[in-house]
């Protein structure tokens, strides 16, 4: 009757072990995923900071071309309102798809192109968006881990028993995948 006793607890704390270390893998892999994601909002953060000091240079160039504007700012906006991480990764693409607008209409002023404080935002935005796009590599690469540990065997019991929920990728829309004509 002992032995019974013995092996139910050592059972019940087997049990109890695995439990607590697949919630802890779950969280640790979620916590992963949500600081990759904060850092491509440090990133695009430094992108929205840069956008007044462009479109301000741009203006003076650019002075009919107030539709690209008022998208721009609109954006912006936009970005800056966006709460979730899927608020966000919309107005990200909406974003690089504006920018990428007012630098092929800045290609038909040559005088723009050869200002130093365009130059320098421009190279400064490059980097930026370089940089978010490494960011998203690294995001991506989280979520999928993650993503694997909820939807995998015998892990996936557990995420579904303590609610981890499967994770978006941040990934560009259909729009940004076509060439800005020029």
């Amino acid at each position: 009757m002992a032995i019974y006793i013995v092996i139910a607890a050592l059972a019940i704390a087997i049990l109890i072990t695995l439990n607590i270390t697949a919630y802890n893998t779950l969280v640790r892999a979620r916590n992963k995923a949500k600081e990759a994601f904060s850092s491509i909002d440090v990133h695009l953060k430094m992108r929205y900071d840069l956008i007044p000091n462009l479109v301000e240079v741009v203006k003076g160039y650019m002075k009919h071309e107030a539709e690209i504007m008022k998208q721009v700012s609109a954006v912006r906006s936009k970005a800056a309102s966006a709460k979730s991480e899927n608020e966000k990764i919309i107005a990200a693409n909406q974003a690089g798809q504006v920018i990428k607008e007012l630098f092929a209409t800045s290609e038909d002023y040559p005088e723009l192109k050869s200002d130093k404080l365009f130059r320098r935002l421009s190279h400064e935005m490059i980097e930026v968006e370089d940089k978010i796009t490494a960011s998203r590599r690294f995001y991506n690469s989280q979520v999928n881990k993650y993503n694997n540990l909820v939807m995998q065997f015998p892990m996936s019991i557990f995420a579904k028993l303590f609610g981890f929920k499967k994770k978006d990728n941040f990934e560009i829309d259909s729009i940004e995948r076509n060439n800005i004509s020029i």
